[in-house]
């Protein structure tokens, strides 16, 4: 399980967000002078889809050709099975601890489209996330995120980003007096492909792309911000909730993107050598993240609160994310639907043009 390659810092803040992220659900478990320093889970969710953007755009734009059905039926087999499994588990947890989470069918079809988020924080949002496992709100933003990236090719990256910068704008003016999903959505889209700035200047050695991303980002903030100016101004809410939550995931990802690109240019990552066993979490981070709420309310209601309560949960925690995604994922999902639908393709006849 251990990674071996020269994006291992990335792997390390995979693993490490995953990890956050368990920590922030599970602080009540905590002593109390620490609980303040796990407030920040959002900014966690944040990072992970800089990060995807990253990845997606890193791998993809060095291909010769993007094969559109390709990378949307791997992204399908990567998020659906696991997320699959994880809701029937959440209704099992559900039954046992005598809840009334939403895992009723209705909700279980609109999260599989991805129209779920946190009905809480923001306004607009039609459909809680399956069994209240709160993490699942990022994937209502993630699986449109990629098939935006699948309509817009791989290549011509000027050209995607001015896409996204106009459409992120009237998305945000739009939200700010309509609130609605798809909308608030296309808001969140800069964020993702900032990622895929980052991977651009990777690539090309250059900040030019970075600073464009940034660019995409401010724009989109700041229509965000004057359309909403007359709520933001009357508002007595906090930090935590519309409108300044979409601020402050903006804010984040401004500040995560600047630390990126600074330490990418000036900090030698061999100095660090050491955090790289971290990254053991990395191949499990997403069973990591989409599993932990449902274990956690399964340990409480069982054990209750304590020291030996979250140790038991994160114990649990590890091991159901490695069988989901070392044993069923990688095992079972991935040679089943993404080996078998090759060899499918490959044993098709090819008619040749002149046949016709």
């Amino acid at each position: 399980m251990k990674t071996q390659n020269k994006l291992w810092p990335l792997e390390v803040c995979r693993g490490l967000a995953a990890l956050y992220v368990v920590l922030h659900h599970s602080r009540e478990l905590l002593p109390a002078p620490i609980r303040p320093l796990l407030l920040f889970g959002q900014e966690a969710v944040i990072l992970f889809f800089l990060l995807s953007g990253f990845v997606i755009h890193i791998n993809y734009s060095t291909k010769s050709e993007f094969d559109r059905k390709d990378f949307l039926w791997k992204r399908f087999v990567r998020i659906y099975p696991i997320f699959i499994v994880v809701m029937i588990l959440s209704v099992g947890i559900d039954m046992a601890t005598g809840g009334d989470a939403h895992t009723d069918l209705r909700s279980f079809v609109y999260n599989m489209v991805g129209l779920q988020d946190s009905q809480l924080q923001k306004p607009g949002i039609g459909y809680p996330t399956f069994g209240d496992n709160d993490p699942l709100w990022s994937l209502g933003y993630e699986v449109w995120f990629y098939l935006f990236y699948a309509i817009t090719g791989a290549a011509r990256f000027n050209r995607n980003l001015l896409a996204v910068t106009v459409i992120s704008v009237v998305a945000a003016g739009v939200f700010s007096f309509f609130p609605n999903k798809a909308c608030l959505t296309l808001l969140y889209l800069p964020i993702w492909w900032l990622g895929a700035a980052l991977a651009e200047a990777t690539l090309s050695n250059s900040n030019a792309p970075f600073w464009k991303g940034m660019g995409s980002l401010l724009l989109t903030l700041a229509a965000y911000v004057v359309a909403s100016y007359p709520e933001i101004r009357a508002s007595h809410g906090t930090i935590g909730l519309h409108p300044f939550i979409e601020i402050r995931h903006f804010m984040a990802a401004i500040g995560f993107a600047i630390v990126w690109i600074a330490a990418q240019r000036f900090v030698n990552a061999d100095k660090f050598r050491w955090l790289e066993p971290l990254s053991f979490l990395a191949p499990i981070s997403y069973g990591i993240y989409i599993v932990h709420v449902p274990l956690l309310r399964l340990v409480k209601h069982y054990m209750g609160s304590g020291a030996l309560t979250w140790i038991c949960f994160a114990v649990l925690t590890l091991v159901m994310a490695y069988l989901l995604e070392i044993h069923f994922q990688k095992r079972v999902a991935m040679p089943l639907l993404i080996k078998k639908r090759k060899k499918a393709a490959v044993a098709m006849p090819v008619i040749s043009a002149k046949a016709s």
